[in-house]
């Protein structure tokens, strides 16, 4: 089960989400075409992006690679009306229980998606991060790829006192937006091991798994809502052999 907090908070700031530049910094387009050229890939390709918001990074992916159909499954049916093109088709879904049928893509994408995924407890969440993972391994095609890009925070100490604080404020009420405090914001991130050591057990021998990292640069107050610690892009690529 998923905290009612999460549907709110994207609810909330569908205009944010919207925005065009939500998708330019993005390291899945480098990962998604150099996959693409080292297949040699030409033929049509099924990709879907959980959580895509107005589906941003999926019309950048299709100016560089448009042999593709693309799909948008996003839990908040408020995007639709945002969708930056018509080629996207949008179904309200959510990662957790997409309805879709076994084997329904070659590509799929999350992108800072994990970290969202909130239950009523520690346990119930981490159960959550595992079964998002589980549906992507249900629907992922032979020969297709998997692409997660997360923020990762590399102190697991940290991980667990941000989401037990922002689970607390969730109950007290306390909101400063300009200080990025939200009675709406749960989060439980991942440390970079953490991310990769669950895609291990999900993924296992079916799948080859790739993992990058990139420092991230945070503002003073990122720095703070992370306790000081060091933040960094974690990029994970997972191959379905044939």
């Amino acid at each position: 089960m998923q905290h009612p907090s999460v549907r709110k908070l994207f609810q909330e700031q569908i205009k944010y989400y919207s925005k065009p530049e939500q998708s330019t910094d993005s390291l899945i387009i480098s990962h998604f075409l150099n996959w693409v050229n080292k297949k040699r890939i030409t033929k049509t390709l099924k990709i879907c992006e959980f959580g895509g918001g107005a589906g941003q990074l999926l019309n950048k992916i299709g100016e560089y690679y448009p042999n593709a159909r693309f799909t948008n499954a996003e839990m908040v049916d408020g995007y639709k009306q945002y969708l930056v093109s018509k080629k996207i088709k949008f179904i309200k879904s959510s990662i957790l229980d997409s309805g879709f049928p076994d084997k329904s893509f070659d590509v799929l994408i999350i992108r800072d998606i994990l970290h969202h995924l909130v239950g009523r407890d520690y346990k119930e969440t981490d159960n959550n991060q595992r079964r998002a993972l589980q549906e992507l391994k249900r629907l992922i095609r032979p020969q297709g790829a998997i692409f997660i890009e997360e923020i990762t925070n590399n102190s697991e100490i940290a991980t667990q006192i941000i989401y037990f604080f922002s689970k607390l404020n969730s109950k007290l009420g306390i909101n400063f937006p300009s200080l990025q405090i939200s009675s709406k914001i749960i989060v439980a991130f991942l440390t970079p091991n953490k991310l990769k050591q669950l895609c291990d057990n999900v993924f296992g021998s079916e799948g080859i798994i790739k993992e990058y990292r990139y420092k991230q640069k945070a503002e003073l107050l990122g720095k703070l809502f992370h306790l000081g610690a060091r933040l960094e892009k974690t990029m994970i690529v997972i191959e379905k052999p044939i």
